[in-house]
């Protein structure tokens, strides 16, 4: 029964897919007409035919899908997985050392525009002057 719960999501899944791929595509191009644009017709048919691919192999592949996601099942709860406070602790190192990165570049790259200005009297000035 968790088998199909999971073929159901995976087909679900590819059909949002194939939608935000066609809206996408139709927002980027559709121009005045009004009407669906060619690329988002692509899209959705391209969509469509990997969904039917889908499909056909899960029903025909219907047994090999069965055991595949039981494996992962096993697999999953074989899973050491960290607390909650060593996840806490790494994300926020994360965020910390990307911020210094930026900041440290950002600076960098103020200073050398700066160094530019003196030298050349051109580009960009960012602390007072014309």
């Amino acid at each position: 029964m968790k088998a199909k719960k999971s073929l159901a999501l995976f087909l679900v899944s590819c059909l949002i897919l194939c939608a935000f791929l066609c809206l996408g595509v139709s927002a980027e191009d559709g121009g005045e007409s009004g009407g669906i644009s060619t690329m988002a017709l692509v899209a959705l048919i391209i969509g469509g035919v990997v969904l039917a691919v889908a499909i056909v192999l899960c029903i025909v592949k219907r047994k090999a899908l069965t055991e595949a996601l039981r494996a992962y099942r096993r697999e999953m709860k074989n899973i050491t997985w960290y607390s909650w406070k060593n996840v806490w602790r790494s994300t926020v190192f994360v965020i910390v050392a990307v911020l210094a990165t930026a900041l440290v570049v950002g600076l960098l790259d103020i200073a050398f525009f700066e160094i530019q200005y003196l030298l050349t009297g051109t580009g960009v000035h960012f602390f007072g002057g014309k």
